[in-house]
């Protein structure tokens, strides 16, 4: 292929980026079990892939969520490491580094001078109603009915 070839791919290529995303799953009925609810929501909104093995998301969630009544203000990412540690599960800094933004980028956490915690210390299903409903899914349910707005007028 000529430089014209791979210049024309990596332009398309960054053009057609998403701005965000999100991936929805749905399981059958809560269960009384604490930590497969959590893993079923963490699922639920794309966090991690239905029978993923390296779950580290959901003990992470888990801990911010706990520790949103005893330290309000967050945890920086060191107290994180020792929770985790604590918990036996074994988890590179950068992983748990990604894995903050994933949640930050899903409206769950939010950083404050760098300490991180459950959004506005609020519930999770404030959360959901509140943020990621209306600025996310509807958002992007819209951006999807102009897509396809757009291409029934050229049909």
């Amino acid at each position: 292929m000529d430089n014209k070839g791979n210049k024309k791919i990596r332009e398309r290529l960054f053009k057609d980026r998403p701005l965000s995303g999100i991936s929805l799953n749905e399981f059958e009925r809560p269960t009384n079990d604490y930590n497969t609810n959590l893993r079923r929501f963490c699922i639920s909104l794309g966090l991690i892939s239905p029978g993923e093995s390296r779950i580290a998301i959901v003990y992470l969630l888990d801990i911010l969520l706990k520790a949103r009544k005893k330290r309000p203000d967050g945890l920086d990412s060191y107290e994180i490491i020792k929770e985790l540690y604590k918990r036996k599960v074994k988890i590179v800094y950068a992983n748990i580094l990604r894995d903050l933004r994933k949640l930050m980028a899903v409206g769950l956490v939010e950083k404050r001078s760098s300490l991180y915690r459950i959004k506005e210390n609020m519930k999770l299903n404030e959360i959901i109603s509140s943020f990621i409903k209306p600025y996310i899914i509807d958002r992007m349910l819209s951006k999807i009915e102009e897509y396809a707005k757009s291409i029934d007028k050229t049909d």
